[in-house]
């Protein structure tokens, strides 16, 4: 049994080391502007649920780095790995919904998810409260502050 045990240890640790190797060799090539490898590493990965790959995707798309250009599938990447609290990536929501890139324009939901990233340490997701607030009615910074604050309490911090 300890046996079992100890292998099924060994096999996690080397899948979880797997995906870390695959994950920088991503970002890597992303820097290096090797982006077919880039997608090779991330993609899978992304796939599976891992929120800095899916980010990373969403970056890509959004500026057309070795993909076509394609706010939609930004926005698709952005939005699985901000559920996942990734805070880089609920700014990023923020910023496309306040622009109305890849998804109608709505303020409420470009203010939501500033609030959220801010509250989960982003920088750039607290400066961006101030600046969309100034676009929007008491009353739509009001519900977006209130569904802000139920996505926090549904996703706690890890």
């Amino acid at each position: 049994m300890k046996m079992r045990f100890f292998f099924l240890l060994s096999v996690l640790f080397l899948a979880a080391t797997s995906f870390a190797n695959d994950f920088e060799e991503g970002l890597d090539a992303i820097h290096g502007t090797d982006y077919d490898k880039a997608l090779e590493k991330l993609m899978p990965l992304a796939s599976e649920g891992h929120a800095a790959a899916q980010y990373n995707l969403g970056v890509m798309h959004e500026w057309g780095n070795g993909v076509p250009q394609d706010d939609v599938k930004a926005m698709k990447w952005y939005r699985l790995s901000a559920e996942q609290s990734h805070r880089d990536a609920q700014n990023n929501l923020g910023a496309m919904y306040s622009k109305g890139e890849g998804v109608e324009q709505n303020f409420v939901e470009a203010l939501k998810w500033f609030v959220v990233a801010a509250d989960n340490g982003s920088e750039g997701g607290r400066k961006n409260v101030d600046i969309v607030e100034k676009r929007m009615t008491p009353k739509q910074v009001t519900e977006a502050k209130k569904i802000a604050r139920e996505w926090i309490k549904q996703h706690p911090k890890k």
